[in-house]
């Protein structure tokens, strides 16, 4: 009877886990393309690249919100007994929060292991890679990112183009107008083309304009200038090296194992608490889904989502402690997963009948 309830209760978990963390993820991945739209209207960020950024950026919100999704399903669908009095009679059965542990601590295990290798494997790589996509991508967003008939800016703003047409590969276009801020004057120049290059020795890139003028200065000012040229080039983007001091979040974990900084310290407990909190959040989803069925299903989901809450910033809180060494890395965060279990232990040793309270206590 014990592993139908097992199989029952993991079956209401998991599809409510599913749901949960399918809508999480959307409306963090929303928020993220709306961000990279913005940077691609800007002219910040080729288009090209902004769903190559996006599902990588995604694994990474995937690894943070699997063990809250977990915690929330296990609320939702105990929640669900409680409201339709099944918990009751379950408790008759002699099925108490023993019994349900043993189905949702295996799930939790489960999960624990895949967010370890997502926490200390994958999401590392994919930070790294799309770092490194973004810092090329915005080396050459200022010609990459130009349209057809439309003003742009590039160089911070410093530089508007205007191109009638372009090729396929947006390396040539017909009919360019730029307007060029240096040094407080202002340059207006027009060609019949323009292509991009990029010097070989410095790794600047620059816009080669042909056939055209340039006009300096403002009108009606003595230094008023028109001047007829071959060919001009334009700086676009000075060279930067892509890879600049390493993000913490894409350092590989062997890496981080024996470093001595307090950062990477704080960096490495923070991946190895995340599948800890997996399990942590199912003891104490436990005991706070426990409602009378005249509280409903969500009678607890307020106080629910604020143990969320508070759990996820002790979390960040720990990591920044450590990080500034105003905690030693130990305890470092794992004061953190200590601190849930003890509130889920009181929680539990609450909400026991008192005679059974009182032949503990004695």
């Amino acid at each position: 009877m014990v592993r139908i309830i097992g199989r029952y209760l993991l079956k209401e978990v998991i599809l409510n886990w599913l749901a949960t963390t399918l809508v999480l993820w959307l409306i963090v991945v929303t928020n993220r393309l709306a961000h990279y739209l913005a940077q691609a209207a800007s002219g910040d960020l080729p288009g090209s690249v902004i769903f190559t950024l996006l599902g990588l950026k995604s694994v990474n919100y995937l690894n943070a919100l699997l063990p809250f999704s977990l915690y929330l399903a296990v609320l939702l669908a105990l929640g669900r007994l409680y409201k339709d009095s099944e918990m009751v009679a379950l408790g008759a059965c002699g099925i108490g929060p023993p019994q349900l542990y043993r189905p949702l601590l295996v799930l939790g295990v489960a999960v624990a292991v895949g967010l370890g290798w997502l926490s200390l494997a994958v999401v590392p790589h994919t930070n790294a890679l799309g770092y490194r996509i973004e810092a090329r991508a915005k080396q050459s967003a200022d010609v990459a990112s130009i349209v057809a008939g439309r003003f742009q800016e590039a160089r911070g703003g410093h530089l508007i183009l205007y191109a009638e047409a372009l090729s396929a590969d947006h390396q040539r276009m017909t009919n360019v107008f730029a307007q060029n801020r240096q040094e407080g004057r202002l340059g207006l120049v027009t060609a019949a083309h323009a292509h991009q290059h990029v010097d070989p020795r410095t790794g600047d890139r620059y816009l080669v304009l042909e056939d055209g003028y340039r006009y300096q200065g403002f009108p009606g000012d003595p230094d008023y200038r028109v001047m007829k040229f071959r060919t001009q080039a334009l700086l676009l983007q000075p060279a930067q090296p892509v890879s600049g001091p390493p993000h913490l979040d894409a350092i590989p974990t062997a890496t981080l194992w024996g470093a001595g900084a307090r950062n990477r310290i704080a960096e490495l407990q923070w991946r190895i608490s995340l599948p800890m909190a997996a399990l942590v959040l199912i003891v104490i989803a436990v005991p706070i889904s426990r409602t009378t069925p005249r509280e409903g299903r969500y009678g607890r989901m307020f106080v629910a989502v604020l143990v969320l809450i508070i759990y996820y910033n002790l979390m960040g809180t720990a990591q920044v402690w450590v990080e500034h060494g105003d905690v030693p890395p130990f305890p470092g965060m794992w004061w953190v997963p200590a601190l849930g279990l003890t509130v889920a232990g009181l929680l539990l040793w609450r909400q026991q009948p008192r005679r059974r309270r009182g032949r503990v206590s004695s």
